[in-house]
């Protein structure tokens, strides 16, 4: 029970940081966009599992070849556009839901790169799929969820500049996991 906890809060850790960043970017996202988001980093995180469990049955060498590759571009790309973002002044607030959440899907995604491998290597041992999923898509929807609510405080306490350094986290996470997987 220990380490599934365990393992639920470390691949949950980026979408935890990457939330603070999304709920500094608007000043008041509606609890209802909320929960949408935190249930949308749960469910990337609970499918990349999946994958990565079915991947790891198959080709386990395969996948690690290029997930840091993508997890580094993504977060990366969504991490300038925030920088970016926050630095121009005639950021309109209604710049359209579509581009709001391609922008959610891209940044939960790259966030669940870790979680693929993770899958890959429970396909490997054998451990039990179903309790790891399950604390893994309930943890990342709670931190997530609490995630957005800390940055909706940065954002009212700091403002525009919350969304510069929701950017540099995001980039930095990217950076972190290409480091690590290049050093092994």
């Amino acid at each position: 029970m220990f380490s599934t906890l365990a393992i639920a809060i470390g691949v949950s850790a980026d979408a935890f940081t990457v939330a603070i960043g999304k709920g500094a970017r608007k000043e008041r996202y509606r609890i209802i966009d909320i929960f949408i988001i935190a249930f949308v980093f749960a469910l990337a995180e609970t499918i990349a599992l999946l994958i990565g469990w079915s991947l790891g049955r198959a080709a386990n060498s395969y996948v690690a070849v290029f997930d840091h590759w993508f997890a580094f571009s993504i977060l990366g790309g969504v991490g300038l556009r925030m920088i970016w973002e926050s630095l121009i002044s005639s950021v309109s607030s209604n710049s359209g839901s579509a581009m709001i959440w391609s922008n959610l899907a891209l940044t939960s995604i790259g966030t669940s790169v870790d979680t693929l491998a993770v899958g890959a290597v429970l396909a490997v041992i054998e451990d039990s799929l179903f309790s790891i999923a399950l604390a893994i898509a309930v943890v990342t929807f709670v931190l997530a969820f609490l995630g957005m609510l800390l940055g909706r405080v940065a954002s009212t306490a700091i403002g525009r500049p919350a969304g510069a350094i929701g950017g540099i986290i995001l980039i930095t996470i990217g950076s972190i996991i290409l480091i690590q997987h290049l050093s092994m």
